[in-house]
């Protein structure tokens, strides 16, 4: 009896160690967002992310559509005067491509979402798929928007950081 008790006690130790690394592991990524017709009824699902401005909640899996380790390049920003918009791409793996594609195809009103560090920076859009010409998946926001500044940051640096 009492060496079961340490080894349940041994067991819980261990999963309360790997349980807060392994949630912080998927901080960045595509993520598929968790439609629930009753707001009440989200437990359990998956967990809360926030935009940048905290206006709005977003509901996602613990484990991404395409994982941060999946990127392979973030091109340079560029800016459209004409369309008034600007725009980053980033490469991914042919494999994550393929998964994305593949959800795509079999859930069409799938939304995603970008997450970086914990932080919804914005929707990708799954209508279209001119949105993933060459492999890669397009970043669009406003002409010279903060947001997309920051976002392109963030990720240029884990990418580089991944190099190093």
């Amino acid at each position: 009896m009492k060496t079961s008790r340490i080894i349940l006690l041994v067991i819980l130790i261990c999963l309360a160690h790997t349980l807060p690394v392994h949630a912080q592991e998927h901080t960045t990524g595509i993520f598929a967002i968790i439609q629930i017709e009753k707001k009440g009824k989200t437990k359990g699902y998956g967990r809360r992310v926030f935009n940048r401005s905290h206006r709005e909640r977003f509901l996602i899996p613990e484990q991404p559509l395409i994982a941060s380790a999946e990127f392979k390049a973030v091109s340079e920003i560029t800016h459209e005067l004409r369309t008034m918009i600007s725009y980053f791409s980033i490469t991914v793996s042919t494999d994550g491509l393929a998964r994305l594609r593949n959800t795509i195809q079999a859930l069409t009103d799938t939304e995603l979402v970008l997450l970086i560090d914990n932080t919804v920076f914005g929707r990708i859009s799954s209508k279209s798929e001119n949105d993933f010409l060459n492999d890669k998946i397009t970043i669009v926001s406003p002409i010279k928007d903060a947001d997309l500044q920051w976002a392109h940051e963030k990720l240029d640096e884990l990418l580089k950081a991944r190099q190093q």
